[in-house]
């Protein structure tokens, strides 16, 4: 009876030196911050767009696949007319 107990405590002891404890992983996800420049010199394309190997200034309208698209500090925006 002795000796049950003992291996019974023994093997007791060796499984819980065998388990890990539970670790929760957690994520924290940062957002991306993109700085624009503060000054733009002269004859700078920042703020233009470009279509076609052309170049647009802010605020251009073009048409791109019967569709209108108006230049917005070096984006894209569509507009709500066909052209």
């Amino acid at each position: 009876m002795k000796v049950s107990f003992a291996l019974m405590s023994i093997a007791a002891v060796l499984l819980a030196g065998c388990s890990k404890p539970v670790v929760k992983e957690t994520v924290v996800e940062r957002p991306v911050v993109v700085e624009r420049p503060a000054a733009a010199a002269a004859g700078s394309t920042i703020g233009t767009c470009t279509y076609a190997s052309q170049a647009y200034s802010h605020g251009s309208i073009a048409c791109q696949d019967r569709v209108q698209y108006r230049c917005d500090n070096g984006v894209w925006n569509r507009t709500l007319n066909a052209c």
